[in-house]
Formats: structure tokens, C-alpha cells, sequence
């Protein structure tokens, strides 16, 4: 047996302790890179290809809107690295403040782009209202990124605004780099605001635990400010601050840390200078540091710094080839984990196209004519949308978003951005002094390193959706009846021909068939293939539904975390629910109209090609700008060996080459469409004439064809045998729902009638959220009549290019 003296006892234990303490620290470093062995650049590479983020802008026709009326808006959709989208298929839907989905809308994409409404009912009494739109693809990240649009709601009656309450103010301060840390001088950055997120001035001193001022502070824009804190060892400090009622506050900065590591930047011209400051007596883990820059998941920039005989050390990143947008600049220690980061905005001017807006005949009296003229440069596809509203009704607002805003600033930031737009007003130095104060008081939220380096990725549970999906499941056969058969579907839809589906079969019964797109409600007649007596249609049980995804549910809070658009000017809302109040009046009077004294009715006779467009054609494929030919009535079309023969040398630009079978428009072949199913030049070869009822040539761009149509489209319907569903007859059928149907903005024409006798109270004058612009139509002109009461108008273009640039223009004539 051995025996230890005390002292001896002593020293052994602190030999143990420190082995032990030695073998917790190597555990702990293996465990580390263990966890961390991806290197970021790998980490990012992952994230851009295997996770890339979608974003979603919307342009609504004005921000505020009385009950009764119609939120007309058009969604732009933008994929990070990608000039095209992910999703071909997007969802809109309408919220009240109490978080309860009161409509939802579900829309094809074309060219980034997707339009639709909302019908506000007359009964609206809530103060409030959001659009979520999102898609599918969206859902597998975190929900704080789905696009909200707040709109706000004009009261019916006139109410007092409350004065906020003192507990409603309060100031957030923002250390450059995250930590305050001993002895080392940084720049803080604060924000002060009330409860909705409305910033107010804010001034006040900087004290520590003694109540000695060390500095003071002044907001210089929108409640921002920064200041420059050097903390002393063991020391805390607060603001001393009074509120907008004069009400005097305090609030505790960020606790000081002992140990650490500091990063401040300066961006001069198109370089960033970027200073790294260790603390004192720094460990080892804080001695070796990685720097790397990330926008938009894309790998920028990395260095490897080893301070370990230096406290500081400053170097330079080149901006030239960094995208316009957020860069987020983080410094991991020697173990790989972030210790530090800072946000900074890049503007290389490499983010907007311009669009010439003029109006080109101005009449700004009672229902007069005014015509805009639209001039895009450039030969790229492009795709805009247009608002043009009563300038009184809706003057510029003290906090407005745009398509700037939304897709390079708010849709990566984490925290609310005060009137976003106007970092994106011009390019004096104290905007980007500005915007800077947003870059350091808003954290980033769609990239956390700490997860990722985890190894913690998101559970993908849907895929980007490739416009519409039809799926079902065959019940009730067996694997050998079920052998070599498809579902023969013929998809019906109202006043349109049908659409000949055939559906493969697995060895379990399913099927399914995407890239379609049609509105509305369908019908679907089926029966299983090679079954002439139906035997096996019957015996079996069919299933048919779309790909749509349900609404993600919210819940019961959700509204009331989401800041409120500020109201707008005192004397806008008032002309506007004095109009909207003469409107709804006006309604209820001619609905209590129930004879007339005398009528005069005259009736015009439809052309027999608009008969046909209306029978025939449906969403994208009605109207148009075209031409369109009613074949049955032609007796060209009857001595006429097939349809590309017939459309030879009638169409300007059209080139076709009939005995090739080929057709090329503005460089760029059709696209071939047979009672709106996407087809090719062989099957309309094939196609009789006399089976042919209309044909419809679309100039390009037409949206309604995949990748936007370059060269326009040739459609072609075949006669509907009869009108009835005669060859139908027998068939069981199901209920199929398509996309939401498409509404046209209504705008009255007065060039060639008499003033009605009904008041036009319109505060939206003209909104059509599809424009577009190839290499040889560069020009759009808008005709257009004022209403009754507009003194001024206010037109506001947005939109995107194929490469993925947006434009906006906005003028008050």
C-alpha cells in the first residue's frame, strides 16, 4: 500500500486537473473540427446549389384601399445566382389582422412574372390587411422569409390618432461586429422607434456604472445614429435618453466581453477596407482568424489572418465583382466559429435598366384622353407592370417600398427597414451614409453559419413546381389488370375545346402529368385504356387533383408582429373615402332601379371571329395582340393544303416555309399550341383543314408559351363536333381545379359617347400588370380616360429584364 502526505495529495490533483482540463480542451478542439471539417467556401457552394433562395416583390396598383374596392397586383418572382425563377407556379393569398386567410389566389409564372386581384367585399370594417405570397419551394425555409405586403385600410369614419404611450419608445444599439470588447474602440450604431416601427429623433448621453458621461449621441437619419465606445476593463455602461413625450429613459448597452475579436469597415470608392482587432491577452482560439464574404450564398471573398504577434491587422476586398446587394462579412476563430460579423450594402449600379415614361397627350379634365408612351432600350425580353392613379388619392408616402428595395435590401435583412425605398433615391453620400446605419442595426436572417456549419440544412418537402400537376390513383385493380394501361383523360374546361390527356400507369395504380396550365374549374372524363366496354373503368375507382399546395397555417400572432405601412396624408385619405362613400351610394341607388321609362337598345352584331375567340379560347389565349382567323367562314382556308399553307404571306413578319414545315418570327421559332395544349410543327401539319375552326397567331413575346414566347405563337382549335359532349357521353367524370381565374381592369372608354349618367369616382385609372418588350418591339402606348375628379396623375412603372435587372419610373403629370 501507498501512502501520499497532503501536500503530495495536492500536487496529484492539480496534476489531474490539469490533464484533465488538457484532455476536455483536445476533445473539444477534435470535436470541433470534427464538426466543422466542411470549410465555409464548400458550406456555401452547398447552400447556393442545393438550397438556392427565392424571393418574391409585389407592386399593388396604390398602398391603401376603402371597402367595396380591388387590389389589383402583380408578383415578381427572383431565384438568387439566377436570371430565371425556380417555380413556375406562385400563391397570393389576403389576410386579415386577425390571421385568418380571407382569399387565396394561385397564379402560373411567366418571365418572372404572375398577376391577379383581390375583391375587397363592401362589409370590410378591419384597419388592416396583408398579402403573403410565397412558393412552393419557399415553404422548405424559414417562414419569416415569405414576401408580406401590409396594405392599410381607409377607415369609413374619421377617428382620432392615439398619441403613443411612453412604453412605446424604445432605442436598440448595435456594436460593429456584434461585441463590445475590452479596451478595443468600436463604433456603435443605435436605432430608436416607436412600438409600430415609425423611427423618431433621439439624443442623449452615454454613461458607465458610476454615472460619469462618456459620450453622447444624436440620431441623423430615421432614428439612426452611431457613436465611438472604447470600454474600460469590469465597466458597464447605458443610455441616458428622453422620448418624443419628453419622458426621460435609460437603456443598458450590450454586457462587455473580455474576450474577443473586433471588425469594423469602410467602403472608399469600389473597395472595402475591412480592420480586425483582437483583445489583450487573447487565447489561442483567438489568434488565428478566417475571414469570408458571402452575398446571395455565393462564395466572394476569404482570408486567413494569424494575430498572435499583432493586435490588428487592416486589408482590402475589391468590389468590382461582388453583385449589386447585401455582403455578409463574418470572422471565424481558430476553431471555426463565428465570432464577429458585419453587413455591408454593394452598389456596383448593376441592378437597374431605364424605362422612358412620357405622356405623350395630356387631357386632365373630366374624362379626358391621355395616352403614356413606354420606351424600354436595350433588345432583352422584359416584363412590366403599370399603375396609374389619382395623384391625390396617393402622393408618395414618408414610407414606400419598391422592387430596389424589395429584392436587394428588405428581403435579406432581418429587422424592420423604415421607408426602404429611399436608399435607392439617389447616389449622394449621405444616402449611403444611411444605408450603412441599416446595414449595422439589422442582422442577416437568410443565412445562419452557425446551423449550416452544423451540418443542420433544411428538410426540402416540396420541390420547385413546374406549373400545374394533374395526379390521381387507380383503386381496386391489380398489378396484372393494371399492366400496360393508361388513364385516358379528356379534360374539359367551360366555353373552351378539350384537352386530350393520356396518363401512364404505374404498377400501383398512380399517375400524374405536369407542365399544364389552365383556369378555373375543369372537367375531367377518364376511362382506362383499351377498355371498350368499360368493364375495368367501372370495377375500378378513380382519383384526380392538382398539385397545389395548401396554405401554410399562421397563427393567431402573426399579423400583430408585423409592422403596419404608415397612414397616409390626412387629406389623400379623406378625398378617398369621401369617393369611395359616393361610390358605394351610387351602387346602392341603382340597384333600388327596378323599371326604366323608356329605352332605346341597339344591337351590335359580333363578328364571327370574336364569337369564336369567346367560344374557343380561355386565360392567356383570349383576346391578345394578334390575329386572329375564323376559318369556318373562310373559303381560302378550304382550298388550302394545310394550316401553314394558309397562314403564308398573311401574317407581316411571320416567316413560313411550308414545304419545310418550319416558321421563324423575329429570329425565333412559334410556339405551336392545339386547343391551348402545347404541341409541335408536325401535329399541325397533320391537323385537317376542314376539322380546323380558329386559328390565332399571337405576336411575340407571348407569355402564354414556355420561356415567354420569342416568337409569338401559332394556335389552332379544332371544331367542337356538335358544341355538346356527345363523344363524352357514358364517361365518369371528376372535378379538376385549375389557376385562379384571370380578371381584366376594367377602364371606360368615353372617345365615342356621350358623359354616362353615373359619377366615375376611380382613384386607379389604368393598371395592366403585363407588358412586354422583345428586341423589335421596344415601345408600348397607353390610351387611357381620367375620371371625374383627377387633378393629377401619378404613374408608376416596375419590372424585370430576362437577365434578371429591374426597372422603375414613377412621375406626377
Amino acid at each position: 500500500m501507498i501512502y501520499f502526505h497532503a501536500h503530495q495529495i495536492f500536487s496529484i490533483n492539480k496534476l489531474m486537473i490539469s490533464a484533465y482540463r488538457i484532455l476536455l480542451f483536445s476533445i473539444f478542439i477534435s470535436t470541433s473540427l470534427n464538426m466543422h471539417a466542411q470549410q465555409p467556401a464548400d458550406i456555401l457552394h452547398t447552400a447556393e446549389t442545393s438550397f438556392p433562395q427565392e424571393k418574391i416583390y409585389l407592386h399593388t396598383d396604390k398602398p391603401a384601399y376603402n371597402a367595396g374596392e380591388t387590389i389589383w397586383f402583380k408578383a415578381y418572382l427572383a431565384a438568387d445566382n439566377s436570371q430565371t425563377p425556380l417555380s413556375q407556379t406562385l400563391y397570393a393569398e389576403l389576410i386579415d389582422e386577425k390571421s385568418m386567410v380571407l382569399q387565396r389566389k394561385v397564379m402560373p409564372v411567366f418571365l418572372a412574372g404572375a398577376g391577379s386581384d383581390f375583391i375587397l367585399p363592401d362589409s370590410l370594417t378591419d384597419s388592416r390587411l396583408f398579402i403573403r405570397a410565397y412558393t412552393a419551394w419557399m415553404l422548405n425555409f424559414d417562414s419569416t422569409l415569405l414576401c408580406i405586403k401590409p396594405l392599410y385600410i381607409v377607415p369609413k369614419k374619421n377617428s382620432a390618432k392615439k398619441t403613443a404611450a411612453a412604453s412605446s419608445f424604445s432605442i436598440s444599439f448595435f456594436p460593429e461586429g456584434g461585441d463590445l470588447i475590452e479596451t478595443i474602440a468600436s463604433t456603435v450604431a443605435f436605432k430608436a422607434s416607436t412600438k409600430d416601427g415609425t423611427p423618431f429623433h433621439v439624443k442623449g448621453d452615454i454613461v458607465n456604472s458610476k454615472n460619469e458621461k462618456i459620450t453622447s449621441f444624436a440620431a441623423v437619419h430615421d432614428g439612426m445614429g452611431s457613436f465611438l465606445l472604447e470600454p474600460a476593463a469590469g465597466e458597464t455602461y447605458k443610455a441616458v435618453w428622453k422620448d418624443r413625450n419628453g419622458v426621460k429613459q435609460e437603456t443598458a448597452l450590450p454586457a462587455v466581453k473580455k474576450e474577443g475579436a473586433a471588425i469594423s469597415c469602410i467602403a472608399i470608392n469600389n473597395q472595402l477596407d475591412y480592420t480586425l482587432t483582437r483583445s489583450e491577452n487573447a487565447g489561442d482560439a483567438f489568434t488565428r482568424f478566417t475571414i469570408v464574404a458571402q452575398c446571395q450564398q455565393r462564395h466572394m471573398y476569404s482570408a486567413q489572418i494569424n494575430l498572435s504577434r499583432k493586435k490588428t491587422v487592416t486589408a482590402p476586398i475589391v468590389l468590382d465583382s461582388i453583385p449589386d446587394g447585401v455582403l455578409q462579412i463574418t470572422v471565424f476563430n481558430a476553431l471555426m466559429v463565428p465570432v464577429a460579423e458585419r453587413l455591408v450594402y454593394v452598389n456596383n449600379n448593376n441592378y437597374s435598366f431605364i424605362t422612358d415614361l412620357h405622356l405623350v397627350e395630356k387631357n386632365i379634365v373630366k374624362h379626358g384622353r391621355n395616352v403614356l408612351q413606354i420606351d424600354a432600350g436595350g433588345t432583352l425580353l422584359t416584363n412590366l407592370s403599370i399603375a396609374v392613379t389619382d395623384a391625390d388619392i396617393n402622393p408618395p408616402a414618408k414610407n414606400e417600398e419598391n422592387i430596389f428595395s424589395g429584392f436587394l435590401l428588405t428581403s435579406d435583412l432581418k429587422g424592420y427597414v423604415y421607408n426602404p425605398a429611399y436608399y435607392f433615391s439617389s447616389e449622394e453620400d449621405s444616402v449611403k451614409q444611411h444605408l450603412d446605419l441599416v446595414m449595422m442595426t439589422n442582422g442577416w436572417r437568410r443565412f445562419k453559419w452557425e446551423k449550416m456549419m452544423a451540418g443542420e440544412w433544411p428538410l426540402v418537402k416540396y420541390q420547385p413546381e413546374k406549373y400545374l400537376t394533374i395526379e390521381g390513383k387507380v383503386i381496386g385493380l391489380t398489378k396484372t389488370l393494371l399492366y400496360n394501361k393508361e388513364v385516358t383523360g379528356i379534360l374539359k374546361t367551360k366555353n373552351n375545346p378539350p384537352m386530350f390527356l393520356n396518363f401512364p400507369l404505374s404498377d400501383k395504380g398512380d399517375f400524374s402529368m405536369n407542365a399544364l396550365y389552365f383556369f378555373d374549374t375543369a372537367t375531367m372524363y377518364y376511362q382506362l385504356s383499351n377498355d371498350k366496354d368499360k368493364n375495368l373503368t367501372t370495377a375500378a375507382s378513380f382519383s384526380f387533383k392538382n398539385s397545389f399546395i395548401n396554405a401554410p397555417l399562421l397563427n393567431r400572432e402573426w399579423a400583430g408582429n408585423i409592422k403596419l405601412p404608415e397612414m397616409q396624408d390626412s387629406l389623400a385619405l379623406a378625398k378617398s373615402s369621401s369617393l369611395a362613400a359616393q361610390q358605394r351610394l351610387q351602387q346602392s341607388s341603382l340597384s333600388k332601379i327596378k323599371t326604366l321609362q323608356e329605352a332605346t337598345v341597339i344591337v351590335k352584331r359580333k363578328p364571327t371571329s370574336q364569337k369564336l375567340d369567346e367560344q374557343y379560347t380561355s386565360g392567356f389565349f383570349s383576346g391578345g395582340d394578334g390575329y386572329t382567323f375564323a376559318v369556318e367562314d373562310d373559303a381560302l382556308a378550304r382550298s388550302s393544303p394545310g394550316i401553314l399553307e394558309y397562314l403564308q404571306g398573311r401574317v407581316a413578319g411571320l416567316q413560313i416555309n411550308a414545304s419545310s414545315g418550319s416558321a421563324t418570327w423575329r429570329g425565333s421559332q412559334p410556339s405551336f399550341f392545339v386547343n391551348e395544349i402545347n404541341s409541335d410543327v408536325n401535329q399541325l401539319r397533320s391537323i385537317n383543314m376542314a376539322d380546323v375552326a380558329l386559328i390565332k397567331v399571337f405576336r411575340p413575346p407571348f407569355f402564354g408559351a414556355m420561356g415567354g414566347g420569342a416568337g409569338g405563337a401559332i394556335a389552332v382549335y379544332t371544331k367542337k363536333g356538335g358544341g355538346d359532349n356527345s363523344s363524352f357521353k357514358g364517361l365518369p367524370a371528376a372535378k379538376v381545379y385549375g389557376y385562379s381565374a384571370i380578371r381584366e381592369f376594367y377602364a371606360p372608354d368615353y372617345s365615342n359617347a356621350a358623359d354616362p349618367a353615373e359619377k366615375d369616382y376611380r382613384s386607379t385609372l389604368y393598371w395592366n400588370p403585363h407588358i412586354y418588350f422583345d428586341k423589335n418591339n421596344r415601345r408600348f402606348t397607353i390610351p387611357f380616360f381620367n375620371s371625374d375628379n383627377c387633378k393629377k396623375i401619378r404613374v408608376i412603372i416596375e419590372g424585370v429584364n430576362e437577365n434578371g435587372i429591374y426597372t422603375r419610373e414613377e412621375k406626377i403629370f
